[in-house]
């Protein structure tokens, strides 16, 4: 575990608990100038562990917690020796759309000095910068956010939260972007669209599984010894999370603060615990449509046997299922809870 933070918010903390190996790897492959992409589902802690790698090749963390598995790598070494000035790093939060993209990546290289305008104007500042570059249309955009990165004195290291959302119009800035600086990016699925197929091939990937259920145990008790939590039985609010969270931290960190939230928390409000806002859902929708094939196959033999009762009875029946499920489609998306 490193890097904790007595935020007053739980959810902001910085405790990293876990994913030594991932850390290692996604470490060694940017110190190597890899691309990387970091692949998991939604809120596994991919945000987090770029966070973490930031923090030690710009050297605000020096050492890495590593595991045996990892020190046997190392052959008795403590640590990765890391060079803090070996990149320029910035994170950029808007991947798409492209405008918005560019405008943070203007905004950072202004803040580090490389973004070179010629300006008739004595100001300077940010304000008339920004108003300098909103003339320039996105291709003179794009040209001048090349141009400061290509002329930096340093490698620029530039992370990405959500590649996935980018749309195939930004292809052609991507791959432009692969050839300048180093690029790691939090991605939850990869696009099968064609115009990305070279762009993911110009990565390598670091996937996050689900915490095995110790370091899930271990996050826990950190938040409850950090935070007050009023709850009359700690060890079957610890068996919910668990059950509930299945290994994910942010998961984990948000039924803790809810729980913080709560004056206190008894029995029967621990088993009601439930975490359903990421799980699968499961579409009733085909039995349902299969249920109303099967009325409709009765409506056609109830034609030959000539039982006009039981086809006007089949007749209505059809109809009143399909009408049930146009109006009421949600109702036939089930999710289970846990």
């Amino acid at each position: 575990m490193t890097g904790s933070g007595s935020a007053a918010d739980l959810r902001h903390d910085t405790a990293f608990f876990g994913r030594g190996e991932e850390l290692y790897q996604l470490v060694g492959n940017l110190r190597r100038g890899r691309h990387t992409l970091v692949l998991g589902e939604k809120g596994i802690g991919k945000s987090r562990l770029i966070t973490e790698a930031k923090w030690i090749l710009s050297g605000r963390t020096r050492r890495i917690d590593f595991s045996a598995f990892i020190m046997t790598k190392l052959h008795a070494r403590l640590g990765v020796r890391i060079d803090p000035d070996q990149y320029k790093v910035i994170s950029i939060e808007h991947s798409s759309p492209l405008g918005a993209c560019l405008r943070e990546l203007s905004e950072k290289l202004y803040y580090n000095g490389d973004l070179r305008l010629e300006l008739d104007e004595d100001r300077m500042d940010w304000a008339a910068v920004k108003k300098r570059l909103s003339v320039l249309g996105s291709a003179g955009l794009q040209t001048t956010v090349f141009e400061g990165i290509c002329r930096s004195e340093k490698p620029y290291l530039i992370l990405f939260d959500n590649l996935d959302r980018i749309s195939p119009s930004q292809q052609t800035f991507i791959e432009a972007l692969l050839n300048i600086a180093v690029l790691c990016a939090a991605v939850v699925e990869m696009k099968e669209h064609f115009v990305f197929r070279r762009i993911w091939a110009s990565f390598a990937k670091v996937t996050l599984d689900p915490l095995p259920e110790p370091v899930c145990i271990e996050l826990i008790n950190y938040f409850f010894e950090h935070y007050p939590l009023h709850v009359i039985d700690p060890a079957l609010y610890r068996r919910e999370i668990l059950k509930s969270a299945n290994g994910n931290p942010f998961h984990i960190r948000n039924m803790l603060w809810h729980g913080s939230r709560e004056k206190y928390l008894d029995a029967q409000e621990i088993r009601k615990l439930r975490q359903v806002d990421e799980g699968h859902y499961f579409n009733m929708g085909p039995l349902y449509i299969f249920g109303a094939a099967m009325f409709t196959l009765f409506k056609i033999f109830s034609i030959g046997s000539d039982n006009r009762e039981l086809y006007i009875y089949f007749s209505a029946l059809g109809f009143l299922a399909y009408l049930v499920f146009r109006v009421f489609r949600a109702f036939f998306l089930f999710r289970p809870q846990k």
